[in-house]
Parts: C-alpha cells; sequence; structure tokens
C-alpha cells in the first residue's frame, strides 16, 4: 500500500470520529496532575510529622506528683517513753552499834510509823565501854578537885608571903588544875558518846513507809557502818538490817531526747501506763529535771511523780510514760518521705501556680519518724511534693495526681 493510500484511509478514520472524544481524556489527565501535586505536598508533611512523633518519644511526659498543703501544727505531739517506777523515799536501814540481834519486830511487806521499834540489838562491848569511861570520869572529878585545891593553897601562899613560895610553883599548880579540868570534860564528852551508840541499840523507823527487805534474825551480829555514799568503807562486818520505803507517791525517771529537752517544763502532765493495769492511766507530774544532758545519751533526765495514796502501784513496774507537748513555735509537719536529702542540708520540693518545681532548703525539728516536724523553710499554703523522685530539681515541671491533707 502507497503512502497516499495510507493518508487518505487515516483522513476518512478522523472524520468518523465525534468531537466528544478527547474530553475525558483531558479531564483524567488532569486529575492525575492534581493529585501528583497533592501528594507531593502531603509526603514531605507526612515525613515531618513522623520526625516530631519520634522527637515527642524521645521527650519525656512530666512526672505526675502527689502534694500536700502546708498548714501550721496546732496539735499536741504525743511521746511515750520507758521507766520504771520508784519509791519517793527508798533506805536501807544499818546498825550504828556493834552487837548481836536480840529482838526484830517487823518483816517483808509490813506498814511501819514513823518512829517505830523495828529491832533492839545486844551491845554487851559498848555497855562495858561505857561502864570503864563512867568510872574514869569519877577519877578525872576526883582529880580535878585535888588539883583545885592544891592550886588555891599554892596561889594564898603567895600572895600572903611571895618569897615563901616561887611564882613558877604558883603557875605549875594552876596548871595542872587545868589539865585535870581538860581530862573531865574529855570524860564527859566521852561518856555521852558512849551513852549515844548504846542508844542505838533500839532501830527506829525514820519514817512511814514499808518494811521492803529484812536481812537479820535472832543472834545476827551486826557491826556500825554502811555501805552507802557518805560511808563507803563499813566497819567490820557491817550488815543491813531493813529496807523502808515510802510509797504513797512513786517517781519514774525518763530520759528525754535532746530534740524533746526544749519543750520539758516543770508542772507539766504526763499519764503512767502499766501493762499489769490495762485500761488503766495514772497520772504524773514532772516535777525536775538534771538542768543538764547526758553527753554520751544526749538525754535529760527528768522526774515524775505519781500520786500512789492508795498504793495501787508498787515499786520497781515497768511503765511507759506519755508527753503531750505543745509546739512552743509556727511549724509544719510534714511525711519523711517529702524531705529530700543528696548531699548538704534537707530540702523540699515545692510546686509554685504554673506547675515548676522549686526546691527549698529546711530545718528538721522533731523526727516522728513516719513524719518530721520542719521548723523554717516552707510557709502556710506551700505545695509540697509527697513522692519527689530522681527527676525532681529545680525547674521541672511536673502534673499534679492528687493532694493528700498534711498528716500530723
Amino acid at each position: 500500500m502507497t503512502d497516499d493510500k495510507l493518508s487518505s484511509l487515516e483522513d476518512e478514520v478522523t472524520k468518523e470520529k465525534p468531537k466528544g472524544f478527547w474530553r475525558p481524556i483531558l479531564i483524567f489527565i488532569t486529575l492525575l496532575v492534581i493529585v501528583g501535586l497533592i501528594l507531593l505536598e502531603l509526603f514531605p508533611r507526612l515525613a515531618h510529622f513522623e520526625e516530631l512523633k519520634k522527637e515527642a518519644e524521645k521527650t519525656p511526659s512530666p512526672p505526675h506528683v502527689k502534694v500536700l498543703i502546708a498548714t501550721p501544727n496546732l496539735k499536741q505531739i504525743d511521746f511515750v517513753l520507758p521507766s520504771y517506777l520508784q519509791a519517793i523515799n527508798i533506805t536501807p536501814i544499818w546498825a550504828r552499834t556493834n552487837g548481836y540481834v536480840r529482838e526484830w519486830y517487823v518483816d517483808i511487806g509490813d506498814r511501819v510509823k514513823a518512829g517505830q521499834l523495828l529491832a533492839v540489838i545486844e551491845t554487851p562491848e559498848v555497855d562495858q565501854s561505857l561502864a570503864q569511861s563512867r568510872a574514869d570520869l569519877i577519877n578525872f572529878k576526883a582529880q580535878l578537885e585535888i588539883a583545885r585545891i592544891s592550886a588555891e593553897r599554892w596561889q594564898m601562899l603567895y600572895q600572903r608571903n611571895s618569897e615563901a613560895t616561887s611564882q613558877q610553883e604558883v603557875d605549875e599548880k594552876t596548871a595542872a588544875f587545868n589539865s585535870a579540868k581538860a581530862n573531865v570534860e574529855a570524860g564527859e564528852a566521852n561518856v555521852r558518846r558512849l551513852e549515844a551508840l548504846q542508844s542505838f541499840n533500839r532501830v527506829y523507823a525514820p519514817f512511814d513507809g514499808i518494811i521492803t527487805k529484812r536481812d537479820i534474825d535472832i543472834g545476827s551480829l551486826v557491826a556500825s557502818g554502811s555501805t552507802g555514799v557518805l560511808d563507803p568503807t563499813p566497819l567490820g562486818n557491817a550488815q543491813e538490817l531493813f529496807q523502808i520505803a515510802k510509797i504513797d507517791i512513786l517517781r519514774a525517771f525518763v530520759d528525754v531526747p535532746q530534740s524533746f529537752y526544749r519543750l520539758v517544763k516543770d508542772k507539766m502532765e504526763a499519764q503512767i501506763t502499766v501493762k499489769e493495769h490495762p485500761g488503766q492511766i495514772f497520772k504524773g507530774v514532772v516535777v525536775r529535771n538534771a538542768g543538764s544532758l547526758d553527753p554520751v545519751s544526749r538525754t535529760l533526765l527528768t522526774q515524775v511523780n505519781i500520786d500512789n495514796s492508795n498504793e495501787e502501784l508498787l515499786p520497781g513496774l515497768y511503765a511507759e510514760v506519755k508527753f503531750f507537748f505543745v509546739p512552743d513555735t509556727l511549724t509544719f509537719i510534714i511525711p519523711s518521705s517529702a524531705l529530700i536529702i543528696r548531699s548538704g542540708p534537707p530540702y523540699v520540693a515545692i510546686v509554685d501556680e504554673h506547675n515548676q518545681v522549686k526546691l527549698q532548703q529546711v530545718s528538721i525539728g522533731l523526727d516522728l519518724g513516719k513524719t518530721v516536724e520542719i521548723t523554717s523553710g516552707i510557709k502556710e499554703h506551700d505545695v509540697i511534693i509527697t513522692n519527689p523522685g530522681d527527676r525532681i530539681k529545680n525547674g521541672v515541671m511536673v502534673e499534679i495526681a492528687s493532694t493528700n491533707p498534711p498528716k500530723s
């Protein structure tokens, strides 16, 4: 087929196509171009979104924290210390003379009155010494009388005739008289001493109380002396006779820690509980303290007196003494977990109105175990994080999960 024939065929085909044949094709091509342009614009945005998403995954969310609102501590602080009960007066009774026990009249558990006779001691050696000293005193008095007469005679003789005797002889007679007079005074003092020593053969109660100990029996050999502080070296075989206790008032000594010593005041009330008296509370009063802390234990020895007029309590019982301390300054009680103790002084984390953290240095007062007293560093209405972790630092943004009421 020649070229002329092909051209004539194409012309015929072209003439046979309708006029709207190219419009759908153009619309389709236009749509393809539009979609392509949209995709070209969308792909970079999707890529940027993925980058932002990955970056957000790398950046952690703000920490969720629990907080409390700081409020001043206006409650009493209950503080319990161990102790044991002692009699207000407890005295060992020793013999003040040598001898043998002839009779004893009281035993353990007996109630006695002041001045009541407790025992009688036979004192044969003291009796013999007293008899001898009385005889010596009679002799001294006789010698004094002779010395007095001699001195007066020699004095009169010298006054009548000074040449009949010398002044030296008169002075010697006068000195002999003075010496005899001194011997009589010494003898009288010795008799009084032995009479007093003999009177100690009767042992009396020094005050109203109860006999808590008896260490003698009939025939027991006793000696003057004691092992007390005032007489640390007993004479012979010194032996304690009785022990007497005054129990209408009992006392309890407690060691108050240094952190509480400034709150201890005289006449402060306390409550005493004894396990053997369940449900009962005995009232006590602080009467005195040592006025100085023990340098080893850093505690203040404090005495609490308990009224025991009904003698319901006995000395020696283990007891617990509860104090009710009222804070003398404006303080705050926060959980111990709220403290941040790393290197240096303690801090707390305070959240401001923009949920931003500020670390605030504080001073700790009383350590109450699960809670602590803060004496300075925070103020009323501060928002304090109760569970600060390692991520809690100055300037960190946080998200408050819950607010806990302050605990005391």
